[in-house]
């Protein structure tokens, strides 16, 4: 089962580990970057996931950046994700040492960029009533 998220871009510039920001304007973006991750994490039903203790959790990022600009360096880009991705496992109720990143995929460019999360862990629990066939 694979569960799919997509997180506005982060800007680079300003959230990566080379970023410059004073430290209360980057909590405010790490802010709202967390808030957005969860709504979009709740609206791709991963509230209702239940992933067992001890399975790690692999991540696939296919990076789509804006369509200006150069292309931003991998590391880069995964690291101005740290919020969303804390979000993100907030919502899963795990604790995001279990994410093991592997190798982004560039994908095409888009407007206002974007960072597609793909989560596709060994064993997914999903609550449920009734029969399933």
């Amino acid at each position: 089962m694979t569960l799919r998220v997509v997180l506005p871009w982060a800007k680079t510039s300003e959230l990566s580990g080379n970023g410059r920001l004073h430290w209360r304007a980057r909590n405010n973006l790490i802010g709202k970057q967390k808030e957005d991750a969860t709504k979009r994490a709740w609206e791709a039903g991963l509230h209702l996931v239940r992933i067992p203790d001890g399975v790690d959790i692999p991540l696939h990022l296919t990076i789509c950046p804006p369509t200006a600009g150069g292309w931003p360096d991998d590391d880069n880009v995964i690291a101005a994700q740290k919020g969303a991705l804390d979000a993100l496992a907030a919502v899963l109720k795990v604790n995001d040492r279990r994410f093991r990143i592997q190798e982004p995929i560039r994908g095409e460019r888009c407007k206002g960029g974007a960072v597609i999360v793909e989560i596709r862990p060994a064993l997914v629990l999903i609550p449920h009533e009734g029969v399933v066939l």
